[in-house]
């Protein structure tokens, strides 16, 4: 039997070879700690740096404005727990209902510690008004306030109009916050132009190592950030403990490659989507694609099929396609994930999803096999019932 199609890269993207050619040195000859004062730390170290410099350009940040973090929950954590925590009863929160379930869970959390919280409502496309945050913004009544909105959604695609959302805000003292794990080397990102006062992003989503995430910081906030945990005086005090410079030096490489890949990799995925969807015409079958027609993340594609029990689908696939019926996080939850539910979809509807992640080493003959298989495997169900 042939290996198993891999078509979840939004849960995670294996690292690309260049990447793991990288990082080996550093797990044999030149491993080191980074922060020791001799000529193997300092060449960590310089490895590091170099690593931060990667990071940062593909974000149009500075290496001294990234601090490196075991990857986007903490990050996420980092940013939403440092400053509202400084902040505390005179801080407020606005998220909208679509984010990542480390920022609904800190909310949640933060919430019961006394700062305001303010959730904004999304249309079925999982789009946000800016007006509306701005409204939000308001009505915080001059609380310390921090925005953090997903920048493309993990698990129907959707990638957030920052842009406008930053002009909306503008002039209010609200300071903004994104989460690009998904969307970073697929988007272009500057978090200048884009009015960023803090971007979180992770290694695994764009061919890097697992393990290690980063968060840039504006250089006027660190005065406002609290570190999570302490022992060390490393990365500024905000995040102590050694960095690990295999990972380090293989989240800098895969960043590289995303910068200098990223339009050839768009037009690729978008293909990949394109030939999936076709065979489902083909044959036939009743689907509907969830998320922003237009401005959508590469690569993912959430799909309800109509009258079909997605899980129950995918354990028919099981050994011959890896995919998922919503985010990696929400896995074991009896109930639709609160994506699908803010959108609109009711439990018997939401039930019919199935996410698929499109990897860029995904090829145009497996996009087809596994929209063959899916459709077999509908085929098949349809005919069991009927027996």
């Amino acid at each position: 039997m042939p290996a198993p199609l891999y078509l979840d890269h939004n849960a995670s993207s294996p690292p690309f070879p260049e990447v793991v050619d990288a990082m080996l040195p550093w797990l044999q000859e030149g491993h080191a700690n980074p922060h020791s004062d001799h000529l193997h730390g300092r060449r960590a170290a310089m490895a590091v740096a170099q690593a931060k410099a990667s990071i940062g350009a593909l974000v149009g940040a500075d290496a001294d404005d990234i601090v490196l973090t075991s990857g986007a929950t903490e990050s996420n954590n980092l940013v939403l727990q440092g400053f509202l925590g400084f902040h505390g009863s005179r801080a407020a929160l606005i998220h909208s209902a679509i984010e990542h379930a480390c920022v609904m869970e800190t909310g949640e959390f933060l919430a019961a510690k006394g700062v305001r919280r303010i959730v904004v409502g999304v249309d079925k496309h999982g789009r946000i008004d800016p007006q509306v945050v701005r409204e939000s913004v308001e009505a915080a009544n001059g609380a310390r306030t921090l925005v953090s909105l997903i920048h493309a959604n993990n698990e129907i695609g959707t990638v957030a109009r920052l842009a406008e959302v930053s002009a909306a805000i503008d002039g209010t003292g609200a300071l903004f916050h994104s989460d690009a794990s998904q969307s970073a080397g697929w988007v272009n990102l500057d978090v200048g132009p884009m009015g960023l006062d803090f971007l979180t992003l992770s290694s695994h989503k764009l061919g890097g190592p697992a393990g290690i995430g980063a968060l840039f910081v504006a250089p006027d906030l660190r005065q406002e950030l609290s570190p999570l945990s302490f022992g060390g005086g490393q990365q500024g005090g905000l995040r102590p403990g050694s960095i690990p410079v295999f990972l380090a030096v293989g989240f800098g490489v895969a960043c590289d490659l995303a910068a200098k890949r990223r339009s050839e990799d768009v037009r690729h995925s978008n293909a990949l989507v394109e030939a999936f969807i076709h065979e489902l015409k083909e044959r036939s079958v009743a689907f509907e694609i969830l998320g922003d027609p237009e401005q959508r993340l590469p690569g993912l594609l959430s799909v309800r099929l109509h009258g079909v029990d997605a899980r129950d689908l995918l354990d028919r696939l099981g050994p011959r396609l890896s995919a998922s019926t919503s985010s990696a996080c929400a896995a074991g939850e009896l109930r639709a994930s609160h994506v699908l539910r803010a959108i609109g979809l009711t439990e018997a509807e939401a039930v019919e999803v199935m996410r698929l992640g499109f990897g860029r080493c995904t090829t145009l003959h497996e996009a087809r096999a596994a929209s063959n298989l899916v459709c077999d495997a509908l085929e098949a169900s349809r005919s069991s019932r009927v027996d």
